[in-house]
């Protein structure tokens, strides 16, 4: 199939542009979320901040499982744009908060939001392209994603210019929430309007009304141990956030040098749009396996190489590097997901796979923080690439995808 034949298929352009929009907004906040967290609501002890985003981030964990399900029994739609919802509010109540005790219910409601909205997402697009479209559909979703994460610090970075001559500093952190909020607009109308339901919602009935953590969604072996690798990888990949604290130190960025972390993290998504949708489309003719463990070995490698970045280019290329990591691994394992996953209860796996490896991330950054300040940072993005290889290791020589029987 072309890449032409698959834009025609429903949902797939729907889908791409709300995720689009919303990413745009998204990271409009990138480079002021923390200033404005210490400069304008004045908080000091990070360390109950990191615990209100990992309650958050818990809810909406724990929340995909049981909202795949209900969306397998009862449609996908109305979840995609209650998410969008969410997300829209969340940025208004930031935006509103006048203490940092005031950030938990909106960064509760983000975390429900995109709860609520992933696994229904990934199962409409998956269903609405047959599993050799796959790869490429969701390529195109992750790059249209990406895109948005480009173009959103740009507009941010151009509010806070343009409004900085006519309002106060706190004002103008504020109006940026505001107008991060606008571009969901857009997504809540695409999906509240040019969707189509597509799959067994529609074609088998509403099945069985049972609702668990693993039940029939993994009944394939293969689901199960790539879930199980995929959490020891998640344990122990880099975030982001390390990465850009690593590199803003190595570089020697001062605190209000805004201009600089947004040019590492463009690093990132201007190899990460490009390399989905190839990856994505070669997915499909290649399998998912090869992209998904090429991935993981891409992340090892640049992770043990970051202990010896000492330049900006050096650091850069690294950047760019994790770019093209996430693009090889994002289409290819939600796919891989999606192909194995029984139709009946696509979103319910999905969201139990993103679940699972998304608890297993939470612990990640204090192993890695421990490790950095234990035996300094080189010996912690050493062994974190380490063992983010053996997850590689043993993707290739473990996970074996039956044929699959459940294509849409």
């Amino acid at each position: 199939m072309t890449r032409v034949k698959v834009r025609r298929r429903p949902n797939v352009i729907p889908l791409s542009l709300a995720a689009f929009f919303n990413d745009t907004g998204s990271d409009m906040l990138f480079a002021f979320y923390p200033l404005f967290l210490v400069m304008i609501l004045g908080v000091t002890d990070m360390k109950v901040l990191g615990f209100i985003e990992s309650l958050a981030l818990l809810a909406g964990l724990l929340l995909r499982p049981l909202a795949g399900r209900i969306a397998d029994l009862r449609g996908r739609i109305g979840f995609i744009w209650g998410g969008y919802i969410c997300l829209a509010l969340s940025r208004v109540g930031q935006g509103l908060a006048r203490s940092w005790w005031h950030l938990v219910p909106p960064k509760m409601l983000y975390e429900i939001g995109r709860g609520v909205r992933n696994p229904p997402r990934e199962a409409l697009l998956a269903e609405s392209v047959p599993q050799e479209e796959r790869g490429l559909a969701f390529g195109i979703l992750k790059s249209m994603d990406t895109a948005g994460a480009i173009l959103g610090p740009l507009l941010g970075l151009g509010i806070f210019a343009l409004l900085r001559g006519y309002l106060p500093l706190e004002s103008v952190y504020r109006a940026i929430f505001f107008f991060a909020a606008l571009p969901t607009l857009v997504s809540i109308w695409l999906t509240s309007t040019r969707l189509r339901e597509i799959g067994p919602v529609e074609a088998e009935g509403r099945g069985g009304g049972e609702i668990s953590l693993v039940s029939n969604a993994f009944r394939s072996r293969a689901l199960f141990l790539f879930t199980a690798i995929s959490c020891l990888f998640s344990l122990w990949a880099v975030t982001e956030n390390f990465m850009l604290v690593s590199g803003a130190r190595v570089l020697g960025v001062k605190a209000g040098q805004i201009e600089a972390v947004v040019l590492l993290y463009w690093f990132i998504n201007v190899t990460f749009a490009p390399t989905a949708l190839v990856a994505g489309r070669l997915s499909d003719r290649l399998g998912r396996k090869p992209f998904i463990a090429l991935g993981f070995l891409v992340l090892g490698a640049l992770t043990a190489l970051f202990a010896w970045a000492r330049t900006f280019w050096q650091v850069g290329l690294l950047f760019a590097a994790h770019g093209v990591y996430q693009g090889l691994l994002s289409p290819s394992q939600t796919a891989l997901v999606a192909d194995l996953a029984p139709p009946a209860h696509r979103a319910q796996a999905l969201g139990t796979y993103s679940m699972w490896v998304g608890l297993f991330a939470i612990p990640a950054p204090f192993i890695f923080g421990w490790l950095w300040d234990s035996w300094g940072r080189p010996f912690a993005f050493l062994v974190s690439g380490a063992f983010v290889a053996v997850s590689a290791i043993l993707m290739l020589f473990l996970v074996r995808p039956e044929k699959s029987a459940q294509s849409s």
